[in-house]
C-alpha cells in the first residue's frame, strides 16, 4: 500500500499582494483560482471566497492568505475523506488515522468527523456488521477472524462481539463449516498420510477464524 501523500499548503508570497482576478476552476467548479498582483496564487473552495467577501481589488496580507488557505484545507480534506468512504465504508478509527495521515491539525479534523457524522457516514455499530456480513459470505471467514480484522479497524470488543454473533448464528456456522471441510478437504487431496491432511485441514480451517471444537466437530 502506498502512503498517504499529506496537504500541503502552496506558498504563500511573503507581502502578499492585491487580488486581480478569481475565475472558477475547469476541473472542479466548487473551487476558485485566486490570482495577486496579476499571478496566480492559490486555489480555494468557493465557499472560502464567499466567506471571506474575496473579489477583485481586495489587499490580501501574508497571514490573510494563510488563514484563508487553512479554512480551504477542511474542504479539501473533507472531499479526501469522502473519496475514501467511495470505495468501502470506513470506520470511526480509519477516518481519525486518514486525517492524520493526510496532516489535518486536530481542529479542522474533529470538524470534518463531526460533519460526516452527522451526514451518517460514522457509525461504528453498522460498519461492523456490514464488514463481518461481507467477510464471513465472501472469504468464509469465522468468528474469530472476524472478531481480530473488526479489532484491527478500531472496533470496540463489545461493538465487534455483538456484530460477529449477529453474522454467524450456530446454523449458518454449521453451514459455513460443512462448506469448508469440502473446500479443505479437495485442496488437500494429494495429501496421502490421513494424520497429516488431517491437521492441515484442521490449520486451513483455524486460519479462517474457528475454534478447534469446531473444526473437529464438523470434521466428525
Amino acid at each position: 500500500m502506498r502512503p498517504i501523500k499529506a496537504i500541503e499548503l502552496p506558498a504563500i508570497p511573503e507581502s502578499g499582494g492585491m487580488i486581480t482576478e478569481i475565475s472558477v476552476q475547469v476541473k472542479d467548479a466548487n473551487r476558485c483560482s485566486v490570482y495577486l498582483d496579476g499571478a496566480f496564487a492559490f486555489g480555494l473552495h468557493m465557499n472560502v471566497v464567499a466567506d471571506a467577501g474575496l473579489k477583485k481589488g481586495i489587499e490580501l496580507s501574508y497571514e490573510d492568505c494563510q488563514k484563508h488557505l487553512e479554512d480551504d484545507l477542511y474542504y479539501k480534506a473533507f472531499k479526501r475523506c469522502l473519496d475514501y468512504i467511495s470505495y468501502r465504508p470506513r470506520s470511526r478509527f480509519e477516518i481519525k488515522r486518514r486525517l492524520k495521515d493526510l496532516g489535518v491539525p486536530e481542529p479542522i479534523a474533529k470538524r470534518i468527523e463531526e460533519r460526516l457524522d452527522s451526514l451518517g457516514y460514522l457509525n461504528d455499530e453498522s460498519f461492523a456488521e456490514l464488514w463481518a456480513s461481507s467477510r464471513f459470505r465472501s472469504k468464509g471467514y469465522g468468528p474469530a477472524r472476524l472478531l481480530a480484522e473488526l479489532r484491527t479497524k478500531g472496533i470496540d470488543a463489545d461493538v465487534a462481539r455483538q456484530a460477529v454473533e449477529a453474522v454467524c448464528p450456530p446454523d449458518k456456522m454449521e453451514e459455513q463449516l460443512a462448506a469448508l471441510v469440502v473446500k479443505a478437504q479437495h485442496r488437500y487431496r494429494t495429501e496421502n498420510d490421513s494424520a497429516k491432511k488431517k491437521q492441515k485441514i484442521i490449520a486451513f480451517l483455524a486460519r479462517r477464524g474457528f475454534s478447534i471444537s469446531d473444526i473437529l466437530a464438523a470434521l466428525n
